[in-house]
């Protein structure tokens, strides 16, 4: 399997800041959420994690060797983005057929398995699929490449509740049965944490704290409502993570609250 190690990686664009100082370990056979109130940020970091750019200082390792350009670890990492896109003109199968070729651990079957629950018709031109069934497709090469590092840019995010607990659980029953490491921006790190070993906090570009999920449950709490009304209850609460989806707004405070003080809250969520 692989470990990607970021070395005080850092991004400047336009005289500004965008990453700074990240340093981080991705072990092999884990699967990491990165969350923040800053998606543009978000991206930006998997970005460089990714190989897709260069850091203004610092090096990203991939097994030990730098990953910018080098075209001998792209078998080992795949990234799916949201602007991950194919030529209109291509057939569903045979992109799958494109992932095989840069991909040697791709599964064919599993990648039938997943279009054939999510109802994407095989002969479909890319071109003809919705931003939905686009965004499906694009998750499940992800999955079906078996890439010893896989990377999701928000994966699914515009999809029904239902649909990303199948693809998840999905990724959850494949992850047991081959294991390799997944790193994944969300806004819906609810609805994954029995997936996830650890969670990065990314706030202002920095990472500014990272716990396994135990920790946080045992020593954080999640709160969700109605922004307006959620941001006058935690006025001076210690924040570590946001999550604003239209009106309603989730965040992550250290803090273990009593069965009393979840009680107080809901009286107003």
């Amino acid at each position: 399997m692989s470990v990607l190690v970021c070395e005080n990686i850092s991004k400047n664009k336009k005289n500004t800041e965008i990453i700074h100082s990240f340093s981080y370990n991705f072990l092999d056979n884990q699967i990491y959420a990165v969350i923040g109130n800053d998606t543009k940020k978000q991206n930006e970091l998997l970005n460089l994690i990714c190989g897709k750019e260069k850091p203004s200082t610092g090096v990203v390792y991939l097994d030990g060797e730098p990953l910018y350009n080098n075209n001998l670890m792209s078998e080992r990492l795949c990234y799916i983005s949201n602007e991950t896109s194919f030529p209109g003109f291509l057939k569903v199968e045979q992109i799958f057929s494109m992932m095989a070729e840069i991909f040697p651990k791709w599964d064919n079957s599993f990648a039938f398995e997943l279009v054939t629950h999510f109802e994407i018709d095989l002969k479909n031109k890319y071109e003809r699929l919705n931003k939905k069934k686009k965004s499906l497709l694009n998750a499940i090469l992800g999955l079906a490449s078996l890439a010893n590092i896989t990377i999701f840019e928000h994966p699914i995010d515009n999809i029904e509740s239902k649909e990303r607990y199948d693809f998840f659980n999905f990724l959850y029953k494949n992850h047991v049965r081959y294991p390799r490491t997944y790193i994944i921006s969300t806004s819906y790190i609810d609805e994954i944490d029995y997936l996830v070993n650890k969670v990065l906090f990314l706030d202002k570009g920095r990472l500014f704290a990272h716990y396994s999920v135990d920790e946080i449950k045992d020593n954080f709490t999640y709160l969700s409502g109605k922004t307006e009304v959620l941001k006058s209850l935690i006025n001076g609460v210690k924040i570590v993570g946001v999550e604003e989806r239209g009106k309603t707004l989730t965040v992550c405070i250290r803090q273990k609250l009593s069965k009393d003080d979840i009680r107080k809250y809901q009286k107003y969520l």
